[in-house]
């Protein structure tokens, strides 16, 4: 007896134990149920932005009713990511919006990492800049640090945490030769800016999105002393003349280029802290659903009420394909991945004794 197609997919579902791929309403061009999983609460940035572009993301996916948003307990998006990773069908139906937490954690090798964001398809996102700034003696004198900065005092670099978004400083001024150590607990940038103020820490990262003044007043007012030493992402015209990208200090302190595993960690790393918010899709989502939510998300972007959004933040948005370099950034390679792991297994014990980075 000749077995439909039909009968043939649930003879091979039940012999292997998975679901059978019947139909997908989504290859017919209808969504049904979708849903947002957010990296956050709906005061987070990825809730911000969901609620504001719930409606124009509905109307372009010719949705009946409003996209459910579904918010996290956590602000690092991991049980989301987790959730999505593992529960998540590639029909178009359920996409995920991460914060820059959801990838630092993952390259750090947190243990509650289930998912694999590089097999994600991004639709949008939201990228930013950082500027670390520090003492200016730190950075005048970099080149006769690099020949004895073993006799040096350290850096003391205001973090929220060791895997947070300020590991781009802590990785780049290690990079560059310095010694820093992190001092956590400094969970915004106006803490970090005060502290830097009173002299208790000496360099601090911060981001556009996470001050409470516009960037342009906070380096017009630093302390005296103190200065931008590199920059990563893309800088307003205003500044870009005047604060070097990381490249160029680089290049300023080791007459060379950065080369080898750990700079390419750092690239990584880097471009994690800059993806302020990004919409991914499952991996196998057809092609003509992804399309159909690019196009969601470039109308998304052109709402005006996420253009001020956006303009506040110092965001810079892109979908479609304009997304997916953004996302790859931020996927190392084997050897890279290795190289951050063991420096964090190496020094985190040496942090929470106090004690300066240790390069290897």
């Amino acid at each position: 007896m000749r077995l439909t197609r039909r009968a043939a997919l649930k003879g091979l579902a039940a012999l292997t134990g998975a679901a059978p791929l019947l139909k997908n309403p989504a290859r017919a061009g209808t969504l049904t149920d979708v849903q947002l999983l957010l990296g956050g609460t709906l005061a987070s940035i990825p809730g911000q932005f969901a609620e504001l572009a719930n409606g124009a993301l509905s109307h372009a996916l010719d949705l009946d009713t409003p996209l459910e948003l579904t918010p996290d307990i956590g602000q690092d998006g991991v049980r989301a990511a987790n959730l999505f990773d593992a529960n998540s069908a590639p029909d178009g139906n359920t996409a995920l919006v991460l914060p820059a937490a959801t990838l630092l954690t993952s390259l750090t090798g947190d243990s509650r990492v289930h998912y694999d964001f590089g097999r994600w398809i991004p639709v949008l996102v939201a990228s930013t800049t950082t500027v670390v700034i520090a003492r200016t003696e730190l950075h005048k004198t970099l080149r006769s640090r690099l020949t004895g900065f073993f006799h040096d005092h350290p850096v003391r670099l205001a973090v929220s945490r060791i895997e947070g978004p300020e590991l781009n400083a802590l990785m780049g001024l290690s990079l560059l030769g310095l010694r820093p150590i992190p001092m956590p607990g400094y969970v915004d940038s106006s803490t970090a800016l005060a502290a830097l103020h009173a002299g208790t820490v000496d360099a601090v990262q911060v981001s556009p999105y996470t001050l409470d003044r516009p960037l342009d007043d906070v380096l017009a007012n630093l302390p005296e002393g103190t200065s931008a030493i590199y920059s990563t992402g893309d800088l307003t015209d205003t500044h870009s003349t005047t604060i070097p990208i990381f490249m160029e200090a680089y290049q300023q302190a080791r007459h060379r280029p950065p080369e080898g595993p750990f700079y390419h960690a750092w690239q990584a790393v880097s471009a994690a802290a800059d993806t302020a918010m990004a919409i991914a899709l499952p991996m196998l989502t057809p092609p003509d659903v992804v399309t159909q939510w690019s196009h969601a998300c470039s109308a998304a972007a052109a709402d005006s009420g996420v253009r001020r959004w956006a303009d506040m933040h110092h965001f810079k948005l892109a979908t479609g394909e304009n997304a997916a370099p953004f996302l790859s950034r931020t996927v190392p390679d084997l050897g890279a991945t290795l190289a951050l792991r063991r420096w964090l297994a190496v020094n985190t014990p040496r942090w929470r004794e106090g004690q300066e980075t240790r390069h290897i």
